[in-house]
């Protein structure tokens, strides 16, 4: 199936259409004027990561976008930690708005600064902060900007030295922090205007090509948000900083976390509510094309939902208070592929219905299919069924000749097994079969190895084992049933190879 093609038209910019803000085409023509005289290096780069902290931080302080499991009550504990996550993106967004000014703007707001504090008389100083405030151009907004983040930042350095900081500081800062983006003339992201023309783009050629032989204008423009909305909140992923050595520093991606979160609900939306009207309007499509359009999209929204929110259940669970590092790691990691995953799927799979002729690999190097993600999950579940087969197996044999040592060697090996599986299958595990697997790997991690000598434990742990072996034979069942994999029977010869790598 594929879209009839037409006279190509170019999509008009993001902020381009509307002319009903006074002043706005000069706005967007002062800022072009500003980006192409920059000299700066990485200009798009460093001007896009400036949207994604502003953004972040906007989206941070809803507490809805934050994975936080008892709500109740929540505004009467400390909210230092959150603080903390703030100021480092705040100094952040310091540091991109030096890069994006040349030297001797820096010194000149540096210069300002001391100007501003030491030399001029009160009438001269709430002049020169009127003036700072028309922002008549793209550097003053810059100095603007940076100035008032090198304040939050000081002040938010001061507010961390106090053993505990209420919801009421958190509000407050976000108030301040928030007017004052949204006060920005050039840089605030949530303007029509946007900063789009400059990185809001889909870098794949292959995929540009697609989107412009959608014949249709109107439809064009909307699959094309779609499009252009996954592809960014792929490059807002890319900013998730997995090896992070200090467990602080991880919480970092909490913000990130939070933009995404937020602009999924936006992308949910467009694709339950804004969309399919356009697409039932196309009387033109083929009407399997326009079910094939509907049935992705609908499927889509639902994944998004439910991925979402189980990642913020299991994954990212109150991640803000957490205290160990390697197991937030591992959410994080987990957190990170697994929504990769669903926005390459569907990228993918929508840029099918528009070019049969597509291929995953064609826009995403490292693009697994869905066919290979089944296969890897059939092959991974096997291989943790065969493991705690091993493991009752071995458990049975010792109790038998009453040797310990051979059964904690299993439990360990058990375990390396989870850490594999935890790192490279758990993220293709359907939504509603995951918190079941979660359950399983805590239990296994909180079993000490002296309960192998306390016969009710050690019965209780069989049990457990016993129980999550035959839940993994209905999800192998299940998955063998799956279309992708219809006529592809399942061979041992590399299972069995990978199986004898741990078990040795």
């Amino acid at each position: 199936m594929s879209i009839p093609k037409d006279k190509v038209t170019s999509l008009p910019a993001r902020g381009a259409g509307d002319k009903s803000e006074p002043g706005r085409e000069e706005l967007i023509r002062e800022r072009n004027r500003w980006f192409y005289s920059l000299t700066v290096v990485r200009k798009q780069e460093k001007l896009f990561e400036l949207e994604v902290f502003l953004k972040g931080l906007d989206r941070f302080f809803n507490l809805a976008n934050q994975p936080i499991s008892q709500r109740e009550g929540v505004v009467n504990r400390d909210f230092s930690r959150e603080l903390r996550i703030i100021r480092n993106a705040v100094a952040r967004v310091v540091k991109l708005t030096q890069g994006l000014l040349t030297e001797e703007e820096n010194k000149a707001l540096h210069f300002q600064s001391y100007i501003e504090g030491r030399l001029l008389s009160d009438f001269h100083r709430a002049r020169h902060i009127e003036r700072a405030l028309l922002q008549r151009t793209p550097e003053e907004s810059l100095y603007v900007l940076c100035g008032a983040f090198i304040n939050f930042q000081e002040i938010l350095q001061a507010v961390l030295v106090q053993p505990k900081n209420s919801y009421a500081i958190f509000y407050n800062i976000e108030q301040l922090i928030g007017r004052e983006i949204a006060g920005n003339r050039f840089f605030n992201p949530f303007k029509a205007a946007g900063f789009a023309p400059h990185y809001d783009v889909i870098k794949s050629p292959r995929f540009t090509r697609l989107a412009r032989a959608i014949g249709d204008p109107v439809l064009r423009k909307h699959l094309s948000v779609i499009f252009l909305l996954m592809f960014k909140l792929l490059r807002y992923l890319s900013f998730v900083d997995v090896k992070a050595k200090d467990i602080e520093r991880l919480k970092d991606c909490l913000l990130i976390f939070a933009l995404v979160h937020s602009e999924c609900r936006m992308l949910v939306d467009l694709l339950e509510r804004e969309l399919p009207p356009v697409i039932k309007k196309r009387e033109y499509l083929p009407r399997e094309t326009r079910t094939a359009l509907l049935e992705n999209m609908d499927a889509l929204a639902y994944q998004i939902t439910v991925e979402i929110r189980k990642m913020f259940e299991l994954e990212l669970k109150d991640a803000a208070q957490v205290t160990e590092l390697n197991p937030f790691r591992i959410g994080v990691i987990r957190s990170r592929g697994l929504l990769t995953n669903i926005f390459q799927q569907g990228i993918i799979q929508m840029g099918l219905i528009v070019d049969p002729e597509l291929s995953g690999k064609d826009v995403f190097p490292d693009f697994i299919s869905r066919l290979e993600e089944s296969l890897k999950l059939r092959r991974d579940i096997w291989l943790f069924h065969k493991v705690i087969e091993n493991t009752e197996r071995v458990m049975e044999d010792g109790e038998l000749k009453n040797e310990t040592i051979p059964m904690m060697e299993s439990v360990k090996t058990l375990r390396n097994f989870i850490f594999y599986y935890q790192n490279i299958s758990f993220q293709f595990v359907r939504a509603y079969d995951r918190e079941h697997f979660q359950k399983f790997f805590e239990k296994v991690d909180v079993f000490q190895m002296a309960d192998l000598e306390v016969a009710e434990k050690r019965a209780e742990f069989k049990r457990e084992i016993h129980g999550f072996k035959m839940f993994l034979e209905t999800t192998l069942a299940n998955i063998n049933n799956r279309a992708e994999l219809h006529d592809m029977p399942f061979g041992a010869e590399e299972g069995e190879r990978i199986l004898a790598q741990f078990l040795s």
